[in-house]
């Protein structure tokens, strides 16, 4: 068994000067006091680690996590400077995790806040290597409870249907909507995590900040037999 301490959607900025009532590091602190217990192989950040897109956040990103897995891999989000997250976190997008393989892909579009997905290249990144069991990890989810153009992943149905034929992929993992959701799809577990930051509650193409929605992280377990199972962790922030 291997776990898999998932952080999403930090949006940090190059200072942390921030007010008290709107403070991503205050709450990325709250959410970090919440798993340290978690003895996690695996660091997972996907994306919107900076709110600015400035390499000063990511940098401060990475001193503040350290000590939480002895591995770290990191996918940027539309928020962030793709070059930066990579050089930062080192451009890791593949990592075997005990029975697993986890893989990191890209969605982000310069300018964009939704996404696209290369569904061609992951097929051949699937498909040059064994069928062990695999999650993916990604910024924009395939498919969620929203419809709003600006959550949406490019392309989604169609990687859907890739992995529909590659069945030891057993799970994708996502950030961008603020929100913990959880969605089958045939045999494929969608799994969205909380923002360490504020939580958005979504219906269709309708989005709210909310005030008691799940802001923290997520645990992620992946057993030998390739079974998969996810653990929302809620900070807890009086501000």
């Amino acid at each position: 068994m291997a776990t898999v301490l998932q952080i999403s959607d930090t949006h940090l900025r190059a200072e942390p000067n921030t007010p008290a009532d709107n403070d991503p590091d205050a709450s990325l602190s709250a959410t970090l006091d919440a798993v340290r217990g978690v003895e996690a192989d695996l660091l997972l950040l996907t994306g919107d680690l900076a709110d600015d897109g400035s390499l000063a956040a990511v940098q401060r990103l990475r001193e503040v996590v350290g000590g939480l897995a002895p591995r770290v891999m990191a996918v940027a989000g539309n928020h962030d400077d793709i070059d930066d997250v990579h050089s930062t976190f080192g451009g890791i997008d593949s990592m075997d995790v005990g029975a697993w393989r986890v893989l990191g892909v890209e969605t982000f579009i310069p300018g964009e806040d939704h996404g696209c997905v290369d569904v061609e290249q992951l097929i051949r990144r699937l498909d040059q290597v064994d069928d062990r069991y695999t999650l993916l990890a990604v910024h924009h989810p395939p498919r969620s409870a929203s419809t709003h153009p600006m959550f949406q992943l490019l392309r989604g149905d169609e990687m859907l249907a890739a992995l529909a034929d590659r069945r030891h992929v057993r799970a994708v993992v996502s950030g961008h909507l603020h929100e913990a959701f959880d969605r089958r799809e045939g045999d494929l577990q969608l799994c969205g995590s909380p923002s360490s930051y504020y939580a958005i509650a979504h219906s269709g193409d309708e989005y709210l900040l909310v005030d008691d929605g799940i802001v923290g992280a997520q645990v992620l377990t992946l057993d030998d037999d390739g079974s998969f199972s996810c653990k929302r962790v809620r900070r807890s922030l009086g501000c």
